[in-house]
């Protein structure tokens, strides 16, 4: 009896689900991976030399592949567009802000983020905006803020967590537009690879530059703990993420990649269960169950 083939479109739908599922669990971790790197080392430190490793590391699988390096004319300034808002001021701003700021209410603030991308879309590429998206995203936002709910409360009555939330909010804001730019670049010919390969490059420089510009310290404290947290974000958080990310992005649209940012919490609740004493109680699962109800809004219109 002879098997039948799954169909390609079956086959690409279950590798591009799959790709997300793994973004989602990667991304997760990194919230508390950041925490890691901002123990009195400077924040565009720890970023500019996680971005940077990255970086060389594309470059060099884009060597190694023999993928063509020069950028035509016209791919130039997108990619270092995308690399300044995708992967620069976004992070010395996340960074910045994980100093006054628990990883749960990092989350929570910048999970706004998706009606950023929403907004962004619509902006930059015209695409219609349907209520039932914008919907989805304020029922994940709702079950982000249900999830961290006390935390949220007591955190921002610490001192400079409103200085902490608003660089978040500007995070989310910068790479909204960093994603959509992604998205289009991504598609073309330029390829995953290449893509990230700039746009760390791009994303670093301008952080070494803020870096010289404000009068920031340039301090770095190597440890044990800093050493795993920094190969950690470098090979998985970035390097293997993004190389995914970047791939599936087209295939998922803006929005729905956007929402991993929204996601990823549920993982980071596990490990601030474990590592920071979060509770888990009735008020963790119904905003995850949120977070899940508005997601699967997102995919079902997005089929439609």
């Amino acid at each position: 009896m002879s098997r039948v083939a799954t169909p390609f479109y079956l086959r690409a739908r279950f590798a591009v689900g799959l790709g997300y599922l793994a973004v989602v669990l990667i991304w997760g971790t990194t919230w508390y991976g950041v925490h890691t790197q901002v123990n009195g080392t400077a924040p565009h430190v720890a970023v500019a030399l996680r971005l940077g490793l990255a970086s060389l590391i594309f470059f060099a699988i884009a060597a190694i592949l023999r993928l063509p390096l020069r950028l035509r004319r016209t791919q130039a300034a997108p990619v270092l567009f995308q690399g300044l808002c995708f992967f620069g001021l976004n992070y010395i701003a996340i960074y910045t802000a994980s100093q006054y700021l628990t990883s749960g209410v990092l989350a929570v603030v910048f999970s706004i983020s998706v009606p950023f991308n929403i907004a962004a879309d619509r902006i930059i590429n015209g695409t219609p905006l349907k209520p039932s998206i914008l919907l989805a995203a304020l029922i994940g936002i709702c079950g982000i803020a249900l999830v961290f709910g006390g935390e949220v409360e007591h955190a921002l009555r610490a001192e400079k967590a409103w200085w902490g939330a608003t660089l978040a909010v500007l995070a989310a804001a910068i790479v909204a537009v960093g994603n959509v730019l992604s998205s289009r670049l991504a598609a073309s010919d330029l390829g995953s690879i290449r893509l990230n390969a700039y746009g760390l490059a791009a994303g670093t420089a301008s952080i070494l530059l803020w870096g010289a510009v404000s009068g920031a310290s340039w301090s770095l404290h190597v440890t044990p703990e800093w050493t795993a947290g920094f190969a950690y974000l470098v090979l998985v958080g970035s390097v293997t993420a993004f190389a995914i990310y970047m791939k599936i992005l087209p295939a998922v649209g803006v929005v729905a990649g956007s929402y991993i940012v929204v996601l990823s919490p549920v993982i980071a609740i596990g490990i601030s269960a474990v590592l920071e004493s979060f509770p888990f109680g009735l008020g963790t699962i119904t905003g995850i169950a949120l977070l899940l109800i508005g997601h699967s809004i997102i995919v079902t219109r997005r089929r439609s």
